[in-house]
């Protein structure tokens, strides 16, 4: 499908723009980007596929990194569940885990986000950072 404008009736149409609209499973809405930001969130997802299938809305991002339950988000979020996926469907857990797999691989360790006056702070505080770092090495 090649992108560009042209004339349906009278009104002027992109071609193209159906193919970069997403839906969230959690809440249900649904983005049209532009190509540019469409790229890079297919670059964020790996693939366009990943895209489309695991998008959430950054709300529901961090209710769910937070521990709230699916359902939670949606109460929360004042969610027409109507033609969504059941929290507990198969679809729902795939997006679940997509999310803490890609979570868990920009996550920072705990003994890189230290600083210098942590260290210096207080014996205590020192001696248990150094158990941190060693349990991490080991």
């Amino acid at each position: 499908m090649t992108s560009g404008l042209f004339f349906r009736g009278n009104r002027l149409k992109y071609k193209g723009m159906a193919s970069r609209k997403i839906t969230c499973l959690i809440t249900g809405k649904s983005y049209t980007y532009g190509q540019d930001y469409y790229d890079k969130k297919v670059s964020d997802y790996t693939d366009e596929a990943n895209l489309k299938k695991y998008f959430i809305t950054q709300k529901a991002k961090n209710y769910l990194n937070k521990g709230y339950s699916i359902q939670e988000i949606r109460n929360i979020l004042n969610v027409d569940i109507e033609g969504l996926p059941n929290a507990d469907s198969p679809e729902v857990a795939e997006l679940i885990e997509f999310h803490k797999v890609q979570a868990s691989q920009t996550a920072k360790k705990i003994s890189n986000t230290l600083n210098f006056a942590t260290h210096k702070s207080d014996p205590e505080v020192t001696t248990f950072i150094n158990n941190i770092r060693n349990y991490e090495q080991d």
